[in-house]
Parts: structure tokens; sequence; C-alpha cells
């Protein structure tokens, strides 16, 4: 489907006075089958204030000073992150709150995010009029606590489990600006094309790249790099990926000849349901070419060529061309392994990993050695893509180890950074698309927003879930570098029942648009 791509202005969107900033998607499909903690403060008891704006306009629009431009701009997203996830994790690794154990300790702005899409529909509009924001995050009704008879207990939580966003929405709001209906993907609500961060930033003279621990062709990867009406059209949008020449490096599983656990399928079995027959037979015959290419793409599938590329090692076949990163699974990375007779799956790290599949911080150290060859920069989205598989599983275990890694990669970014860059021209953003399950404490159905409790380290946390699906909560956002501080200036409204209930330490319950996330990004791109 060949789509001619609009750029214009979103009535949403504001401009920012900028310094520098990065950018970061969701799977609806889940594989897996599978007393207070000492170190969280007291909650305040903070009124929700019905008179604290919703999604209110910005009138400012400041002038960007001159250093405001950055170099390499990088978003990492941990999809379908419900607030009281991140913290299964850190008790995991630390028994600390998440915000008190690193990466996390490195980041000063903390901020939420509302990732509401602009309808409840998952089709484009009929009748294309103008743009009129439908879907509300409104505190009043988040944090009602009457009790209700419903498996969701109180009348918050039903709220909160109403009118949530898809991934593909999602992550065509903070690929392009414009919040749009629930299987969009690069589309606005009437189904026409968007310009994305990666042509701004290709046309800035960067590198950008593609990294998931999910199929290439899902929603948060796909929308950063194609356009369709429906997320669900992934051969389509895997070849529109392949071609249009946004992107020259993508990473992420979707392999037609590996199933999930890793093993080899016969011709005769493949499966082209990410990677279209065209497309694969292209790609191993060295014919597949991207518009503006005078190479075909280079393709990687073994462990030890993503650890080669992570090691500064690659053979100049791998630096030279737009690259592909194939991991040998159909499926996830290793969200979807079984266990061995024995192993207790509800347990985290208790099954073996599976051995071909690179870890995240492995794609992740890769892709930055490709794209940082170029001397004007890059931008880079990162994808902990499985993170939200677990959570439409309810799956705790698969939840901690998936959020584990994506702390790791977070990791060896800062690392790179202070090692081979520096803050002044790098922009690192962390974030999710939306919640998901609502994951909340044991004694959560009878105390209304009650934490998960810390049980130490190396112990399972007892978790309840509100859901296996997405969830209209707010969520969490990480800042640091050249342009961080200027998402102050983005804020849309208050929500003082966020600091009461959530554990997003250092935040005061300011929260900017997901589209605010891409108007910062492209100003810090475009600037001169």
């Amino acid at each position: 489907m060949k789509m001619e791509v609009i750029n214009r202005t979103n009535n949403f969107s504001v401009i920012f006075i900028s310094v520098a900033l990065s950018l970061a998607g969701c799977n609806s499909e889940s594989t897996a089958d599978l007393s207070a903690s000492p170190d969280i403060p007291e909650a305040p008891e903070v009124p929700v204030d019905p008179e604290v704006p919703v999604d209110p306009e910005v009138p400012v629009t400041p002038e960007i000073p001159e250093n405001a431009k950055t170099k390499n701009v990088i978003l990492m997203i941990a999809d379908g992150t419900s607030d009281g996830a991140w913290d299964l994790a850190s008790y995991w690794t630390d028994g600390k709150l998440n915000n008190n154990t690193y990466p996390y300790t490195e980041f000063d702005t903390r901020m939420a995010v509302n990732t509401a899409p602009i309808n409840a529909t998952y089709e484009p509009a009929l009748t294309c009029t103008e743009e009129e924001q439908k879907v509300l995050y409104e505190a009043v009704k988040v944090w009602d606590d009457t009790p209700i008879e419903s498996n969701f207990e109180f009348a918050g939580y039903d709220y909160l489990n109403k009118e949530y966003t898809d991934s593909a929405a999602a992550a065509t709001a903070y690929a392009t600006g414009h919040k749009t209906y629930g299987s969009a993907m690069g589309v606005d609500y009437c189904g026409e094309p968007l310009e994305a961060i990666t042509t701004i930033a290709k046309r800035n003279g960067l590198s950008t790249g593609i990294v998931t621990s999910v199929p290439i062709s899902h929603a948060t990867p796909g929308a950063f790099a194609a356009n369709n009406l429906s997320r669900h059209n992934y051969s389509e949008i895997s070849r529109d990926m392949f071609l249009n020449g946004r992107t020259d490096l993508i990473m992420g599983t979707g392999h037609p000849a590996y199933d999930g656990q890793g093993n080899r399928k016969t011709i005769s079995k493949y499966n082209y349901k990410y990677i279209g027959q065209d497309s694969w037979e292209e790609l191993v015959s060295n014919k597949l070419v991207a518009d503006g290419s005078d190479k075909p793409w280079s393709f990687i599938e073994k462990k030890s060529d993503f650890e080669k590329l992570a090691n500064n090692e690659a053979t100049a076949e791998m630096l030279d061309g737009p690259l592909l990163g194939l991991v040998q699974s159909d499926s996830s990375t290793q969200q979807a392994r079984g266990c061995s007779n024995g192993q207790d799956g509800n347990v985290a790290f208790a099954c073996d990993f599976l051995p071909r599949p690179p870890t995240l911080e492995v794609m992740t150290k890769g892709a930055i050695n490709y794209l940082s060859q170029n001397e004007n920069g890059f931008f880079l989205m990162v994808e902990g893509g499985a993170v939200d598989w677990a959570a439409h599983g309810n799956h705790t275990a698969r939840i901690i180890e998936e959020l584990v890694e994506f702390n790791a990669s977070i990791s060896a970014v800062i690392a790179w950074v202070e090692e081979n860059s520096s803050w002044d021209e790098t922009l690192l953003i962390v974030t999710t698309d939306h919640g998901n399950a609502y994951v909340l404490g044991e004694t959560s159905d009878q105390v209304a927003y009650a934490h998960v409790e810390n049980p130490g380290k190396g112990v399972m946390p007892i978790v309840k879930y509100y859901s296996g699906n997405h969830t209209r909560e707010l969520v969490r956002l990480y800042a640091k570098g050249n342009g961080a501080d200027t998402l102050s200036i983005a804020v849309r409204g208050n929500d003082p029942g966020y600091v009461a209930n959530y554990n997003n330490i250092g935040s005061n319950g300011d929260y900017v648009n997901n589209t605010d996330v891409f108007e910062l990004m492209k100003q810090v791109i475009v600037a001169q």
C-alpha cells in the first residue's frame, strides 16, 4: 500500500523551548500461559482538585535557544508498564523502589504522561472535520474509591479500564505528534499518513534505528517507520519499513524460519505473518533495497553476530548499508519460552533461557555502535515490547524478567553516553506507551490503590491485577540530557492523586501528553 505522507499542524501539540531530546510501542497478543515496603514514604493526604484542567491548550510558543540542537536522541519504551509494575523488577533485583535504584537514580526529570487516544474507535473516521479529543484523563474519576459490584472493586479502577489506548495509537502519538484511533499505524484519525520522527531525523542528517524484543512489524516499532490503516497488516508494515528508507537499522524478532522456542522450521512451515514471503526472499538473496540506498539490506540473525556488533567487532559488511538484525524467533526474545520439568514458571529467572536470542541490552549496544558511525548523530527507539505481553497474561515472573532486561539496556545507554558522547549532546527519554493490567498490591481489593509490598530482594512479590489489558492511567516518564528539563513547559495538568497513590518518587503530579514528547524531540532535532 502506497500512502502519501502529510505534515500538518496538530491542534493538540505545543511547540517547546528546547535544549535536546529523545524518543520512543506494544503488543495486544499475549503468548504467556503461565505490610508496606520500608522505602515507601507515607502517602500524604492530598485532595484531588476537580478544577485541575484536563488537556488545556498551551498558548506559549517560546523561542528555541541557540544551543537547543541535540546530536543523539534516544527514546526507550517499556511497553505496557503500569505504575506498580516498575517496582516489581527493582524489588527483585535490589529490594528497593524503582526510583531509588540505578539506573533511575540518574534521572532528574520525572513526570507523568497522558496516553489517551483521540477516541475509543479502532477505525478511521468516515467524516473528517476538525480534530476533537473525545477521550480525556479525568483525575476525579481516577481516584474515586467508591466500592462497586464488580471485579474492579472500586469506581476508579473501573474508569481506568475503559477507553484505553492501543499500542498502535500510543506509538503513533510518540512518533508523529498526533493522537489517533486505536489500531492506527502512523496515520491520523481519518487514516491519512503522517510524517514520523524518523523521517524528520533523516532529513536533518541523522541516522535512524529501531530495536525491539518483539516482532519488528508490531505496533510500536511499526508506527515509527511505516504508515498503515491497521496494526494487524504486519507483512505490509514490514514491507513498508524495508522499502521507504526511513530507517538505517532495524532489530527484533519475527523471523519466518524459527518458532518462539528458537526451533528451526522446515521451509513449508515458514511463518510469513510478520515478514511477507516476497520480502523474505528478496532479503536472503540480497535484493531488498530501500528507497535512497544504493546497497541492499544487510542481514544478521545469529546471536554471535549481534554480540560482535555490540562489542565493536562487526565486519565491514555489517556496518555498510542498512542493517536488519532478525532474532531467530517468530515471537518474543524470551518471554514466550517454556519451562523444563521441575522449573517453576511463576518465579523470575527460574526457567532456562533460550540460547539463540541476543538480549535487548546486546541489541541496544549494537544499534548504537552502528548508528554512531554518523558524525551528525542518530535517533534510536528501543522497545522492551514483551513487558506488555507478560502483563496481558498477568505473569509476574515474566514482567520482572523483561523489565530487568530493559533496565540493563538503559544502563548500557548511559554508559555509552558517558564514555563516548556527553549529556550536552544527547537526550535520553525512558517511558511506556500505556499501562497494562493495573498492577496493585495484595490488599488493593480492600484498600483502594494499595501498593505492591516490598518482599525483599530475590523474593516474588504478591500482586493483584485488575485486567488483562491496557489501562488509561498516567504513566511514568524519565528524561536526562540536553533538553530534558524543558518538558516542564509542556505540562498539561497536575494530578495530586498521582503523587499520593503511586511511587514515582521525585515527580510532583505534573503530566504531559504523549504528543508533547514528539514535539520536543522534533524541536531539538531540527534546531540550528
